[in-house]
């Protein structure tokens, strides 16, 4: 995800520096090694006094990220960087959240009116550093963003997520598993997400974001498009449909701040599929 939005930004040629573990081949950018957690190495880091701050870094390990004992230190790390960045001459600072923080829910999310409910230390910890970093830069002249991701997709995603899965299925002519076949998703490509974050750098939107598209499927329907794909392929038809009245639903409402902003997305699912297969 981060590499989608160092990409967009560089060709809207910003003045970006990247700060991460590993380098990453794809990236022109300025770029340094290093651990946030240790703190006054990073610090000194952005010592060249950036306008803007893109906190990405979090733990996202496929199985592991939801209850891992990391939460907490990525949280306090974005509290860290809040309260730093508070007595800086950083204009603006944005966070990616997660859809996590709303936790379980049986209609569309809006930011600043659906109530945080999440139920994984993943989500807690989220909501705990968006409260915390709220609260650090209201006296401050620092603008703050929280961008809570829905769905995320695109190239190299890791593959133990459930669309490399499918496609690695689907390309082996193995058996496909859904697990879940009634929650509905809202799928998202990283590049819509990077078009979202260099719209909030522009545009005067609100803290909280919702970074979705509206449009929500279940993992059978997503399977049903990910077929159309692959000639004479339909083992979505072997899944049962179940009630949507029961259906725990992770979307974006139509009334988002996102949207009445102006903003809106680039990719449907289909075009977002072509570009994970053609990559």
């Amino acid at each position: 995800m981060a590499t989608s939005i160092i990409h967009r930004l560089e060709t809207e040629g910003h003045n970006i520096r990247v700060f991460s573990r590993k380098f990453k081949d794809s990236v022109r950018s300025k770029q340094i090694l290093g651990d946030i957690f240790d703190f006054n190495e990073f610090v000194r880091v952005i010592s060249w006094n950036p306008d803007v701050i893109i906190h990405t870094a979090w733990v996202t390990t496929q199985g592991v990220y939801a209850h891992d004992p990391s939460n907490h230190n990525y949280s306090q790390f974005t509290s860290n960087l809040a309260k730093f960045i508070a007595q800086s001459e950083v204009q603006h600072m944005i966070v990616l959240g997660s859809c996590a923080e709303y936790g379980p829910q049986n209609r569309p999310s809006v930011a600043g009116i659906t109530k945080l409910s999440p139920n994984s230390v993943y989500g807690e910890q989220k909501v705990a550093a968006f409260r915390s970093a709220r609260d650090l830069l209201c006296d401050s002249s620092v603008r703050l963003s929280w961008v809570r991701i829905f769905q995320p997709f695109g190239p190299g995603q890791d593959k133990r997520r459930l669309l490399p899965q499918l496609i690695e299925a689907l390309k082996g002519g193995q058996k496909v598993v859904l697990k879940d076949t009634s929650s509905v998703h809202d799928w998202i490509t990283t590049r819509d997400i990077a078009s979202i974050i260099s719209w909030i750098i522009r545009k005067n939107t609100p803290i909280e974001i919702d970074a979705g598209t509206g449009i929500g499927y279940t993992n059978v329907q997503l399977l049903r498009h990910l077929e159309n794909f692959f000639e004479n392929s339909n083992q979505w038809k072997r899944f049962e449909v179940q009630d949507p009245g029961t259906a725990l639903v992770t979307i974006v409402g139509n009334d988002s701040p996102l949207f009445l902003s102006g903003w809106q997305p680039s990719d449907s699912l289909d075009s977002g599929i072509k570009w994970v297969l053609d990559s």
